[in-house]
Formats: C-alpha cells, structure tokens, sequence
C-alpha cells in the first residue's frame, strides 16, 4: 500500500496483527487510471479477532478487480504453511479475479535460505499455490528498503482485467424529444440535494444534450380519496408534461419507483415508461436486466411462510413510508399474508449458506455498491439458488402484469417503439 501511494498510508511493523482492520485508498496511476487501494489484515492469525480479520479480508475478494498476494518466501518455506495463500488462489480462481504474486525477500535474506534450500525453490514453493505458476504476474522484491513503484504497477498492468463493454445509463434515448424525470421528493429524500440515480440520469441526458424536464407530484395529493384533491395534483402535472410536447413529445418519463403506480394509471400507455431503479439495477448487473425480470415471476408463488430477503445497498436513517422496510413489506403481506420478511442493509450481504432458506430476494437499485459488490452478490444468490429480482420491478409486479411489461419495455429493443 505504501509503496503504491509513495507515503506512509498504512502502518507498518514486523509485530502480527499491526493492521487490525482494511485500510482503503485512492489513487491515480499511470497505466491503471484511477484505483482504489485496499490494504487488509494479515489472513494467518486462526483465532479470535484474528478469524474475524481473515474472514472480512476474505469477503475483499468480491469486491476487487485485482488480488495482490503478497508473500515471504523464505518464512512459507521454512514454517511449510501455506494454506492461507492457497485459499486466497483457490478463491480468486472460482470469482474469476486476477491474481498478482510479490514474493517480498528481506535484504538480510541471501540465496542460502534454509536446511541447504535456495531462494529459489522458495520461490517455487510458493507458485505452487497458484493454477498456471508461468502465467500469473509475478514480482519479486524488497518492499520496505526499495521503493519500486513503476515494478510494482507494472506487474499490476500485466493482470488488468479486459475492459468488458460499457454498459450505457439509458441507452435507448437520444435526439431532441424531451425525458421527463419525475422526483417526488418524499420524506425520505435528503436536504439540498438528489439521490443519486436521479444526478446520474441527469448528468448522462445534459451530455447526450437530451432537453429535460423535471417535475414533482405529490404523492399523498396525487393517492386522496378526495376526488378533487387528486384531480388537482393530477392537473399540475399534465400542465408541465403538455408544455414538453405531451404523449407526442416526450421520449421518455423516468420515475420513482415508488410512484409507479401514479404514473403507469395517469401516462397514456403509449409513452414509455420506467424507473430510476430498473435504470440502476440494469447498469450496476453489466446489463443483466433479464435475471432480475425472471427473478420477478418467483413473486406469482409466493406462499404463507415463505421468506423472503429485501436488500439495500446503502446506509441512511429510514422514516415515513421507507421503500424497502415499510413500502415493499406492506405490499407483500398484503399479496401473501403470513410471508416472513428479513431485511439486509448496507455493505453485509449473507452468503450460500445462508441465502438458502429464502424464497425470493428482492434488491434495491444498487447505485451505492461497485459493479464488483454487485455481481458478487448475484453469484452468491445463484450459487444458493435464490431467484432474485429488483425494488423497481417488484413495485411495477404489484400493479399487474402490464406495469411491468411497461418498465420493463423500454430496455428490450424488439418491444420499444421509436419516438
């Protein structure tokens, strides 16, 4: 870590156990562009806090793009241990995650290692470890007299992953037809500030120079039994969305989730429709939209007892009609009474093991984890065998069928029109 970002980021001392938790940092190199740098706890203390490092540096793996093992060869060689190094191989293998060998050899350290060994076969003691020894990027040096930064990315370069093709915000927009975005700002919205979904899709139409609009309805209004009250709400808004041209206008409406079924009842059924949170899923998944849309129709099943597991990426404090501890679980027990609900919030995500007695997953929009976290937690659902779908489709799955066909339409290019 300290080499890499030329300063004295983490602490460093011969004692076991001086890193006690993941130390992260941000860089920019040349070759690699932009990186985040994580530095966890030595993986070779068994017991107590030691297991809790382990098992949490362990979890990393999900999350990085590049393993760096960085390994003592003449201690492996001599203490015959390394089950710790294998285990990190094995698993960098079975995520499909790089893996960067440094062998770091003290100065003191000659080629005479140890009961008539060389440096070399301690070396190749410690490849055994890896699938393909010759193919794996390997660096051998002295991290704490040297400085050798340009080796050490370098190495880095020879394990940098292809570059998958990127996967567009709203890819099927685009000309001089204006998309409105529909922001009800609830309770649950922050101060002086969008969610970020809603900044994204903002940002990407400006630079496609996409007109936009903006409107917010109030949902409370919008849901009156009072007829007037809600015609009046209703009003409002089609007094904006006529000014951007109205059914024959507009390319596109992106709403809240949590509004669809405002939305899909007021729009003429000819405007395209969707959600910020089907735009999220869509981008962090790397375009995996048909897995959530068929994790969708595990919601038909649903039976009395079934558990099911809501999950949200972020962390913040929830009141009012939260979307994912009020909203979905009212829905829910509503469509199926006597389901069993458990929530899963911010960076913990159970594994196999223990996604296995779930019915159903129903994820937010993900746009506060990596893409990394992302399919880290859809192999885990899959390697359980847990359906899994999204906050956006499963809000459009309580309006009907057509609700969702409609959000979903927009992303299937042999069922959206051209406008």
């Amino acid at each position: 870590m300290n080499v890499l970002t030329q300063q004295a980021t983490s602490i460093v001392d011969p004692t076991p156990g001086t890193t006690a938790d993941t130390k992260v940092a941000v860089i920019e190199l040349h070759n690699l562009g932009p990186v985040k740098l994580f530095d966890t706890a030595g993986l070779d203390e068994s017991l107590g806090l030691g297991f809790k490092k382990h098992e949490r540096a362990m979890a990393l793996l999900e999350e990085i793009d590049i393993a760096v093992l960085v390994i003592d060869p003449i201690q492996a060689l001599q203490s015959q241990q390394l089950h710790v190094e294998d285990k990190v191989a094995t698993t960098c293998r079975r995520l499909g995650r790089p893996l960067v060998l440094v062998c770091n050899v003290q100065a003191t350290q000659t080629d005479s290692v140890a009961s008539g060994s060389t440096l070399e076969q301690a070396l190749t003691y410690c490849k055994s470890v890896l699938t393909a020894p010759s193919s794996t990027p390997t660096l051998v040096t002295n991290l704490v007299q040297q400085t050798p930064l340009q080796e050490l990315v370098d190495v880095l370069h020879k394990a940098l992953p292809t570059p998958e093709n990127k996967v567009e915000l709203l890819p099927f927009v685009g000309g001089t037809a204006p998309v409105l975005l529909h922001i009800p700002l609830d309770n649950e919205s922050p101060s002086g500030r969008l969610l970020r979904p809603q900044e994204m899709a903002l940002e990407y139409l400006l630079r496609l120079r996409v007109p936009v609009g903006v409107v917010r309805v109030d949902l409370k209004l919008a849901r009156s039994n009072n007829s007037a009250i809600a015609q009046r709400e209703r009003d409002r808004f089609f007094g904006f969305f006529n000014n951007l041209g109205g059914d024959q206008g507009v390319q596109l409406v992106l709403t809240d989730s949590q509004a669809i079924d405002i939305m899909h009842a007021w729009l003429p059924h000819d405007v395209p429709l969707t959600t910020f949170s089907v735009m999220m899923i869509n981008q962090t998944s790397g375009g995996n939209l048909p897995l959530f849309q068929q994790g969708a129709t595990a919601l038909d099943g649903l039976q009395s007892g079934d558990k099911i597991l809501i999950a949200e990426a972020c962390n913040h404090d929830r009141i009012a009609e939260d979307i994912g501890t009020v909203q979905i679980p009212q829905k829910l027990n509503h469509h199926c009474p006597g389901v069993q609900i458990e929530h899963c919030l911010g960076r913990e995500f159970p594994g196999p093991d223990e996604l296995r007695s779930f019915k159903l997953a129903i994820h937010c929009g993900g746009c506060m984890i990596s893409k990394q976290q992302a399919s880290a937690r859809v192999a885990r659902l899959a390697e359980a065998g847990i359906p899994v779908t999204n906050y956006g489709m499963a809000l459009a799955w309580f309006q009907g069928a057509d609700a969702l066909k409609r959000v979903l339409a927009p992303w299937v290019p042999d069922t959206r029109g051209t406008r």
